[in-house]
């Protein structure tokens, strides 16, 4: 079975705020350990199922946090899931389940039992953007189905057919106090659990803390949350809905364990701790014992915390195709590298990127070769002040000064930034850019120097 190969294109040009390390915040000295005895809890339960299995959730989970022994027991898992009912009904929340825990055991979806399970997923997305809650193309129901069908897709590597409809139909789903249900047409449930989930989402789709939407969920999340830092769904105090929250925020570059979310007890990380038990286990509600999802969610959710990301972001670093490209570039430093088909080159700007307002530039001939444009096809016209790039059948054009993308002539997506010209060089804001050519743009918050793009 063929391993992903990497597929990360990494440059400084993101106009999103600069997000601190967790390694600078106020985490517990003795996370790893807690995370470890959690690993331990799931195998113990693994010896003790009837099966010899656990959910493919948990082998996501054990994987995420770095145990490679569990990819053989995954595989199986993920052959079991393949042959199910719902699955083989097309339904796609199963899809994206086997998807993900394919690639988090370095399978290739691509190939599998002769399916190409990630163009399937691709195929189901409609001209709304929703992906449907059933491959075949219908259901408009289910939330969940379209959010694990973006992160699904996200941990491949692989395009999103539309990522900017993707995400502007999640948003479309938000209530008005900000919150997120399972169901598309339930409008009066507010739950955190499926707000953090959507957060999940909305990071990957490429939304930052700066956007309304974002915005609106903190908001809700944060009127949500109880003193001891947790949160409640359903009536009750519980696990999971810290592990969503934890993972949603940590999504869109949000610290759990900052001022935004600490209240007079706790936090939402000091919160899920106290629903572990002595054996490392996780309660869904205090005094409810061991329970494998609660247990697997809360390991994901700490491994993002020591990871500073969420594992569909994850797992997008070390998935892909062959002849994907990866590029670095850091905010300050003329020096970058680009990958492709496994060949790194290193080079180096005569104008490093920079920030301005809070937006990041780079110089437009090295980001569009960067991005594969050829040199002949970037032309610039003095007289206008505009700049067009080139590839693919894809023609952008960008004026100094002006706010307006046109894309093949016609108005593409508004950008809240404009092109400069500095020491003689035209520097765009490359977000804007690369999404036109068809990446999918985020950030690390290990290296807040830089940003990501994948594609």
């Amino acid at each position: 079975m063929k391993r992903l190969l990497t597929l990360i294109l990494v440059m400084a040009m993101l106009t999103v705020p600069v997000v601190p390390a967790l390694a600078s915040t106020g985490a517990p000295q003795d996370l790893k350990p807690r995370m470890e005895r959690t690993e331990n809890a799931l195998l113990q339960l693994e010896r003790q199922s009837k099966t010899g299995l656990l959910s493919p959730w948990s082998y996501i989970a054990l994987l995420g946090a770095g145990n490679s022994t569990a990819a053989a027991s995954a595989l199986r898992a993920c052959d079991l899931l393949y042959n199910d009912e719902q699955l083989q009904a097309g339904d796609t929340n199963s899809y994206a389940l086997l998807i993900l825990a394919l690639v988090a055991a370095g399978i290739d979806p691509s190939s599998f039992h002769d399916q190409n399970l990630v163009a399937r997923l691709q195929q189901a997305q409609l001209p709304d953007g929703k992906f449907a809650d059933n491959l075949a193309g219908s259901g408009e129901d289910m939330e969940n189905a379209h959010i694990w069908s973006s992160l699904a897709l996200t941990a491949t590597g692989t395009q999103i057919p539309d990522r900017e409809k993707a995400l502007a139909w999640l948003i479309g789903m938000q209530h008005q106090d900000g919150s997120f249900a399972w169901d598309a047409a339930d409008t009066k449930t507010s739950d955190p659990d499926s707000t953090g989930m959507a957060l999940m989402a909305m990071g990957a789709l490429g939304a930052t803390g700066s956007d309304p939407g974002v915005q609106k969920a903190i908001a809700f999340l944060r009127q949500a949350q109880l003193e001891d830092g947790g949160f409640q769904s359903w009536g009750a105090a519980n696990s999971e809905s810290c592990s969503a929250v934890i993972e949603g925020l940590l999504a869109v570059g949000i610290d759990p364990f900052g001022d935004q979310f600490s209240k007079t007890q706790g936090n939402p990380v000091t919160a899920l701790l106290d629903f572990q038990r002595a054996d490392g286990s996780f309660e869904h509600i205090k005094g409810g014992g061991t329970n494998e999802m609660a247990t697997n969610q809360a390991l994901m959710a700490l491994s993002d915390l020591t990871a500073g990301r969420i594992l569909p972001l994850r797992l997008a670093e070390k998935s892909g195709g062959a002849g994907q490209t990866l590029i670095t570039f850091t905010v300050g430093s003329q020096n970058y590298s680009v990958v492709r088909s496994g060949k790194e080159e290193s080079a180096k700007m005569d104008l490093a990127p920079f920030v301005d307002n809070g937006r990041t530039y780079l110089p437009v001939r090295f980001l569009a070769s960067a991005l594969g444009v050829r040199q002949q096809d970037i032309v610039w016209d003095e007289a206008r002040g505009s700049v067009s790039l080139t590839m693919s059948g894809t023609v952008l054009q960008l004026t100094i000064g002006s706010q307006a993308l046109l894309v093949n002539g016609a108005a593409g997506k508004a950008m809240d930034a404009s092109p400069v010209i500095v020491q003689g060089r035209v520097c765009l804001p490359a977000r804007f850019v690369a999404e036109a050519f068809g990446y999918r743009v985020n950030w690390d918050q290990q290296r807040p120097n830089d940003v990501i793009i994948t594609g």
